[in-house]
């Protein structure tokens, strides 16, 4: 079968030469058929007859045009189309739907990843793409997406390939973007992140969007000042970050795509420490921060008058004090959970009941922890999941059940360098 395009046979067995096919006869086949067409100047009828290539007979293969929409046409089965393979690719032929926790962390050689799925961690393939220093995780579009602080303060993202399970090596968002501190990111249908400047001590905070298949323009946030990382939550369609300002005073800042951001003081709270802040299941965000003088104070983001310490209404021997900032969210039974580092490395965690912290729970064993801790809902049954690392550079996870804190166990054999993030799915 063949046809002519711009002057050129195409045949079956063909060479090309200058542009054009050439056919040629393969050793015990017949010889190529005779293209020639026919001389009129001695009768001939101007062409090969019924098997004519430019005639309409029975043989005639212009009937036939690959390009025509024939119901052999190959545009009728393209497979960019048909054959989609992004459509026809399930994450583990389950559509993603079995719960899974998504652990992202900074190594020296780039970005690590690991998952917990069916109640085993396997670790995730990354590619190196050099130093990470620090890391945020979220799931946007069903699927969890890093970003990072690469060692030159670039500010770069690696999206999970849901068909291979695998993420890239981290690229910058766009070529201008760089950033001195943990960028805070949050997830959904689309995703958003927050950061701070690096250029000449920048103290500004800045903002992308990401929709889910690029990242917009950022729009510098002027009126959010700190030498501090942000947080960020979505809370009533819009993205908010708790933070400490340059005059140590917390603040509740709303980002504006137009760039400037609007914020409320959150009056009598004043920290040295980024703060946290998670949203609750009926929509109020609530917040946790460090005070001077190393306890941990908790108050509801509409209410910041009403703050409490985290020792209040407990027995006289509550001693909850940190040297670092605290982690918060809540679990899947819509319960806050606390955690927090130690004044003697190690890990602690209380639980909210109505408006009263639990006592606080050891978790992290006989581990010794420098790092700030990961918590996160729980996936698969359980209530919170938290990941630490150790001294030594493992990751290791600690699990809170109906039946409390269960104790803890290593994620992967990997050399983490920086704070581990989390995010779960579905």
């Amino acid at each position: 079968m063949a046809s002519l395009r711009a002057g050129c046979a195409i045949a079956v067995f063909s060479t090309v030469v200058g542009g054009c096919a050439s056919t040629y006869a393969p050793n015990e086949l017949p010889p190529p058929r005779d293209f020639s067409v026919d001389d009129m100047a001695v009768g001939g009828t101007g062409g090969n007859g019924g098997d004519d290539l430019a005639g309409t007979g029975g043989g005639d293969l212009a009937a036939a045009d690959l390009a025509a929409p024939a119901s052999h046409d190959l545009a009728a089965a393209d497979l960019s189309t048909v054959h989609d393979l992004a459509q026809g690719c399930v994450d583990d032929g389950d559509g993603g739907v079995v719960p899974t926790l998504w652990m992202a962390a900074p190594t020296a050689s780039g970005l690590f990843a690991a998952r917990l799925r069916g109640g085993t961690w396997s670790a995730v393939t990354t590619t190196t793409g050099g130093a990470v220093d620090d890391v945020a995780l979220a799931v946007v579009g069903g699927q969890p997406l890093a970003v990072a602080k690469l060692h030159d303060a670039t500010l770069a993202a690696a999206r999970l390939d849901g068909c291979r399970v695998s993420f890239p090596a981290p690229a910058a968002i766009t070529s201008a973007a760089s950033t001195a501190a943990r960028p805070a990111l949050v997830g959904g249908a689309t995703g958003d992140v927050v950061f701070r400047g690096s250029v000449n001590g920048d103290q500004r905070y800045y903002w992308a969007h990401f929709d889910g298949a690029a990242w917009g323009a950022i729009a510098t946030q002027g009126n959010f000042l700190s030498t501090l990382p942000p947080t960020a939550v979505r809370a009533g369609g819009a993205v908010h970050t708790i933070f400490a300002g340059t005059d140590t005073n917390l603040y509740d800042g709303v980002v504006q795509a137009t760039g400037g951001g609007t914020s409320t003081p959150l009056t009598g709270n004043t920290s040295a420490k980024q703060p946290a802040a998670a949203v609750a299941p009926g929509g109020a965000v609530h917040v946790l921060y460090t005070g001077t003088n190393q306890h941990i104070y908790w108050f509801v983001a509409s209410a910041p008058a009403t703050v409490h310490d985290l020792c209040d209404g407990q027995p006289s021997g509550c001693f909850i004090v940190t040297d670092g900032a605290p982690a918060l969210a809540f679990g899947s039974d819509g319960n806050a959970v606390a955690l927090w580092h130690g004044t003697d490395n190690k890990l602690y965690a209380s639980r909210l009941a109505g408006t009263q912290w639990g006592a606080a729970a050891a978790i992290s064993g006989s581990d010794s922890v420098t790092l700030a801790p990961a918590v996160t809902g729980g996936v698969g049954g359980s209530v919170a999941d938290v990941v630490y690392v150790r001294s030594d550079g493992t990751a290791r996870h600690a699990q809170l059940t109906a039946g409390g804190w269960q104790a803890p166990v290593s994620v992967a054999a990997a050399a983490i360098t920086g704070a581990p993030a989390l995010a779960t799915t579905p």
